[in-house]
This record gives structure tokens, C-alpha cells and sequence, in this order.
């Protein structure tokens, strides 16, 4: 009994985890400014505060999610606090590899569209491509055998 109680504990503070981590990101994506210092991204001066109410860190987790799936990156605090509602609840996912394949094919399907919708668009004065580089591969990918509206 007592090791069903512990894992209850482990698996609720994965949760509350989950939450925090769901509730960081986002704050790290409204509050993006093209001009925070980020590492590997852009030359500007490090030593500089960043403007992200999540620090440097969120920073650079905005970056990288805006350069990688475009706004498409508001997708991933969901699906880390559908998890969390999982893991606080002690809910058990049955089949979880579906579900990974299927939170895989929404980011690459929600990317693409976007990708091929609006193609570039413009967060606090920086460009982005609107699905991100991941989203313009495979927009790219597919208009190149079922052209833009076969895509879309």
C-alpha cells in the first residue's frame, strides 16, 4: 500500500510540474521580443536584460520554439498541460504511442498550414516564417507534389 501511495505522490508532483513548465512556456511566447539576447540565435549584446518575463531562459525557448514550429509553438503548453491533467489525476494513457504520433502529426499539419497560409509574418519587428522551419519543409515538401491548394 505504501509504494501505491508514493507513486500517487511522484505522479502528482509530475503533474504540478507539467502545469508549471505548460505555464512557463507560455508566458516565454506572449512575452517574446525580437531584441532579448539569446544564445545562439542572434549577435547582439549579451550583457543586456531580456524583456521576457521569463528570463533568459524563456528567451531562448521562445526563440527556438518561433524558429522551429512558428506560431505553431502555441501548441506545446497544451499538450504539456493535458499531461499534467493526466499525471495530477493518476490517469492512465492508454495506447501513448497514439497519442505521441497523433501530437506529432498536428504540429507538422497546424505548421505546414500555416506555413503555406500566411508565409512569413512579423513578431515585435523580426520576420518569422509562420510555421517555422520545420512547417516550411514540409509545406515545401508537399506543394511540391500536390501543389499549394492540394496542401492547404
Amino acid at each position: 500500500m505504501t509504494g501505491s501511495a508514493l507513486s500517487r505522490r511522484v505522479s502528482e508532483f509530475a503533474g504540478v510540474a507539467c502545469f508549471a513548465l505548460a505555464l512557463i512556456w507560455f508566458v516565454a511566447l506572449a512575452t517574446y521580443s525580437a531584441a532579448d539576447p539569446v544564445w545562439f540565435f542572434n549577435t547582439g549584446p549579451y550583457a543586456a536584460i531580456p524583456t521576457n518575463f521569463a528570463g533568459r531562459i524563456g528567451a531562448f525557448i521562445a526563440e527556438l520554439s518561433y524558429q522551429l514550429l512558428g506560431y505553431a509553438s502555441y501548441l506545446i503548453p497544451l499538450v504539456f498541460a493535458v499531461a499534467g491533467w493526466h499525471y495530477f489525476w493518476c490517469h492512465v494513457v492508454d495506447a501513448a504511442y497514439t497519442k505521441v504520433i497523433g501530437a506529432v502529426l498536428l504540429f507538422s499539419c497546424v505548421s505546414s498550414f500555416l506555413s503555406l497560409a500566411f508565409r512569413t509574418l512579423e513578431i515585435s519587428g523580426k520576420s518569422f516564417r509562420a510555421g517555422g522551419y520545420l512547417g516550411d519543409a514540409l509545406a515545401s515538401l508537399l506543394s511540391t507534389y500536390l501543389n499549394r491548394t492540394g496542401s492547404i
